[in-house]
């Protein structure tokens, strides 16, 4: 439980003053799950960006918390509307390694999103593609790299919610050169927005 104290300071640090415009995003298959608490900041980013705070966790007990900072720019002059993000995301956690010496997850990433409507009025449809990739020299811990990869296609339920199906690689390649699959899997989930 002392663990999980920092994660809770760090959420109210960073949405403690957005509690207006927070979203929650759930997403699960059989063997992982993620939950990420999102928010605009629009304050610290001139044209728009937001913040989110996550944690990921799998069936054999690897857990990641990650939080992530990116800057959001819609185009909607276009015949489909699209959004582009580009930022940095944060990674820390333990992956429970069989031989019992866990490896130690450490990185900042860089990357980014494609997001396009692909469909207008009553309950618009979005595919949304995202990767994440950190080298070496922005790792620490047991961490050589981090690869994250996702595509979600999704559909407006109602105005403040939405339902997804989507794809999650996610692999850490610790520093003697193996390679952890933690997440390769088809999952399912919504986003809620306050």
């Amino acid at each position: 439980m002392r663990k999980l104290l920092p994660v809770a300071a760090a959420v109210g640090l960073i949405f403690g003053n957005h509690a207006h415009a927070i979203g929650l995003d759930l997403s699960f298959s059989d063997e992982t799950a993620n939950l990420e608490l999102m928010s605009p900041i629009s304050s610290l980013i001139e044209n728009g960006g937001q913040a989110s705070l996550g944690v990921f966790f799998n069936d054999v007990d690897d857990i990641v918390i990650h939080g992530k900072l990116i800057a959001v720019g819609n185009q909607t002059n276009s015949r489909l509307p699209y959004k582009l993000s580009f930022g940095a995301k944060l990674y820390g956690g333990e992956v429970d390694v069989e031989d019992g010496d866990d490896v130690d997850v450490g990185a900042l990433a860089i990357g980014g999103a494609f997001d396009i409507n692909l469909t207008e009025g009553f309950n618009p449809i979005d595919l949304a593609l995202e990767g994440y990739f950190t080298p070496g020299i922005t790792t620490f811990g047991d961490t050589e790299s981090i690869l994250e990869i996702g595509a979600r296609l999704s559909i407006e339920v109602v105005p403040q919610a939405k339902a997804f199906l989507g794809y999650r690689l996610l692999e850490v390649e610790d520093d003697r050169n193996i390679t952890f699959e933690l997440d390769d899997n088809v999952h399912f989930g919504i986003r809620l927005e306050f």
